[in-house]
């Protein structure tokens, strides 16, 4: 025979169950990181920072790591007095005035930035060194070659075709795969 007193326990009992699933259910987030929190490199290049400076999607550009390159990317200067950027890439040490609150773009030409060599091959990773106010951070960036057509502009030397034949698709004419 049920009694009220054994309902009464079975939906305690049962209360208790559906709010722990609750809570398990809806407290993932409490404990693992939220993906949208995370700062990373939404394009090619690297993110970081080195004292008040923001380097932004830093990357190098050249058709062969012996060959002329350029330096591309974002140097964001959130203090309010100037400074000197120095990038030591490869042994070459190039130096990039940045005024206090304001973003240096060397994609653009006032701010072109060439070097002798990257020191690594395209689809490698060269280490630079960059040095604000006398601190200094070493990043692996990437080196990048026209294969992307969005960077073929900023090769110094130009942009050949031969960069990326070995990358298209040729049907085969028996029909396999």
């Amino acid at each position: 025979m049920i009694t009220a007193q054994k309902i009464r326990g079975r939906r305690a009992l049962a209360t208790a169950a559906l709010a722990v699933v609750a809570l398990s259910a809806t407290s993932c987030g409490a404990i693992n990181d939220q993906a949208t929190a995370d700062k990373y490199a939404p394009s090619d290049g690297v993110v970081f920072t080195a004292g008040d400076l923001e380097v932004r999607n830093l990357m190098i550009v050249t058709n062969a790591a012996d060959e002329e390159a350029r330096v591309l990317g974002s140097l964001v200067n959130n203090g309010e007095s100037n400074t000197r950027v120095n990038l030591n890439v490869d042994g070459t040490a190039v130096s990039i005035a940045v005024a206090g609150g304001s973003v240096t773009k060397l994609e653009d030409d006032a701010n072109k930035t060439i070097i002798p060599s990257s020191g690594e091959e395209p689809g490698a990773h060269t280490a630079v060194k960059v040095t604000v106010d006398g601190e200094s951070v070493e990043q692996s960036v990437p080196v990048i070659n026209g294969a992307l057509p969005e960077y073929r502009q900023y090769l110094p030397g130009g942009y050949e075709d031969s960069t990326v034949e070995h990358l298209k698709h040729e049907e085969k004419e028996d029909g396999g795969h």
